[in-house]
């Protein structure tokens, strides 16, 4: 098929960007740098993180083959995408060369046929991201089996690091999301008491968020009350709260694709005096290891000095203290870089992570307490405005 030069024409639907064409130039201009230093020719990039973040194109149907193909030294990419999608394409992004397949076309020869177009000499280097939830392995093969004569190198952690480093840009739109989060448990705490259920709490919340300007979110709200706290990834049932029991809660605010996720737990009524213990505990393994994160430090040590600290529940320790959050699509919002212990990779500023300790699983409960931070120039901020201090929500 013919790329589909005229979306943007007179007469199409006004296309409207996320961010300013010169935004997405610089982009390609740092993947055009790294496929430099690894000697790779084009890049193709199955994931829907990578379509967005190099040519604006933000896909609902993230089960259809669609791909992005960039050869290096060109002044910009190209997209593959379904039919279903194409009207997206017209109004989000910024390149003008966008290939449309439909129902009864092989993608995968297009998508062939497209590398081909880019001119491969025997011994020419495709960098695909392996490590993607997107890129299926019969795709993978039909690729090997059709170029025989190139080489296939993984770049999924080389792309993954680009978005790390976030513009003046995307931090807004992350204090924006973590903004639609703080609503959510403002309208937590204030619907919250004995005798609701976790799904009404959720409409609440949800209601809240969706008002704010909240779009869908990359994983699924966590709450989580009494026994169902200590499943860790609890998503709301129509269980009933009870007095005193502890409600564990993952809210995420979401624009324009960037998510921002609050964590905590918190008791419906007055708490016991076992819920007060452990709750300190895991507030303090995350408020001395913040006082750790600034440009410069190592990460891995605000890993390691947060599992010391709960070091009395070592073996109800789920998984590592924080990752990057940005830019995502489902299944995970979970990016680079991880905040676990042994990563002697350093905070920059323009990250942003989420900072998320617990205790879980243990005694059937979790106790949560986190929040996103930004890496400045000189220190940290927390991106949130919801108080440190609210544990017992009593309505």
């Amino acid at each position: 098929m013919k790329p589909t030069d005229n979306l943007n024409e007179a007469g199409a639907a006004k296309a409207t960007l996320a961010f300013d064409v010169s935004e997405y130039e610089q982009r390609i201009a740092r993947l055009d740098d790294v496929l430099t230093k690894r000697g790779i020719d084009i890049f193709i990039g199955s994931s829907p993180e990578s379509m967005n973040y190099f040519t604006g194109f933000d896909p609902l149907g993230t089960y259809f083959q669609q791909l992005v193909v960039f050869k290096r030294g060109d002044e910009e990419p190209a997209l593959l995408t379904h039919k279903c999608e194409m009207v997206l394409a017209q109004i989000q992004c910024w390149i003008s060369n966008v290939i449309v397949w439909k129902h009864g076309d092989n993608p995968t020869q297009i998508a062939v046929d497209m590398l081909r177009a880019c001119g491969l000499p025997r011994g020419s280097r495709i960098g695909l991201e392996m490590g993607s939830w997107y890129l299926k392995p019969e795709v993978y093969k039909a690729f090997v089996d059709a170029m025989p004569e190139v080489e296939f190198d993984d770049v999924t952690e080389d792309v993954a690091r680009l978005r790390t480093i976030k513009s003046s840009a995307e931090i807004a739109y992350m204090r924006k999301a973590a903004r639609f989060s703080d609503i959510g448990f403002e309208a937590l705490r204030n619907t919250l008491r004995p005798g609701i259920t976790e799904a009404e709490l959720l409409a609440a919340v949800q209601t809240k968020m969706s008002a704010a300007g909240s779009e869908y979110p990359t994983l699924p709200f966590i709450i989580g009350s009494g026994y169902r706290s200590g499943l860790f990834h609890a998503v709301p049932t129509t269980k009933i709260v009870e007095a005193g029991e502890p409600v564990l809660i993952e809210f995420t605010g979401s624009l324009n694709r960037y998510n921002s996720n609050l964590c905590r737990t918190v008791v419906a009524g007055k708490a016991s005096e076992t819920l007060w213990d452990i709750r300190k505990i895991v507030e303090e393994s995350f408020w001395r290891p913040f006082e750790l994160i600034k440009p410069g430090a190592p990460i891995g040590e605000v890993d390691r000095l947060s599992r010391e600290i709960r070091g009395r529940y070592a073996d109800y320790i789920p998984a590592r203290a924080g990752f990057g959050m940005g830019l995502s699509y489902p299944p995970t919002f979970a990016a680079h870089p991880d905040i676990l212990v042994g990563n002697k990779e350093t905070f920059q500023p323009g990250m942003i992570v989420s900072l998320e300790p617990s205790v879980a699983q243990y005694d059937r409960l979790t106790m949560s307490f986190g929040y996103n931070i930004l890496i400045t120039d000189d220190g940290a901020e927390i991106l949130h405005k919801t108080g440190r201090d609210v544990f017992e929500i009593c309505n």
